[in-house]
């Protein structure tokens, strides 16, 4: 056995040597720190989860404060309109709050929406 091993040691050093080559490619995989200022390492997919939340989150925003700029913006004409001394205009009151309503109902369903597809790629990835 040992007379073997002495014949045959370049073949066995390369043979050890590939399946532990082999097992690193398969079993380390990339890593990275996280972007939520943990100190946290994460692979490419869970990088793409935090990527895609922040993106959600910041679209969310957006539209809450694009909702009370148009509030304001609507505040500010129709209190215009009643200093500048002309009649009170209930169709604008009207569409006014229509407008609003409308506003408040898209931005529930795109809230909605951000929020199911986050799950969804939640479950798709495996990270539930």
């Amino acid at each position: 056995m040992w007379e073997w091993i002495k014949k045959n040691h370049k073949a066995i050093i390369t043979a050890i040597v590939s399946v532990v080559i082999c097992f690193w490619l398969y079993a380390c995989e990339s890593q990275v720190k996280s972007l939520d200022g943990s100190n946290r390492l994460i692979n490419r997919a869970e990088l793409q989860l935090e990527l895609d939340s922040f993106i959600y989150s910041a679209q969310l925003r957006m539209l809450s404060l694009d909702k009370q700029d148009a509030l304001r913006a609507i505040v500010v004409e129709n209190a215009l309109i009643v200093m500048q001394g002309q009649p009170f205009n209930p169709v604008g009151l009207l569409t006014a709050v229509l407008g609003i309503y409308g506003t408040v109902h898209a931005t529930s369903k795109v809230t909605r929406y951000a929020k199911n597809i986050k799950v969804t790629k939640k479950v798709n990835n495996g990270t539930t």
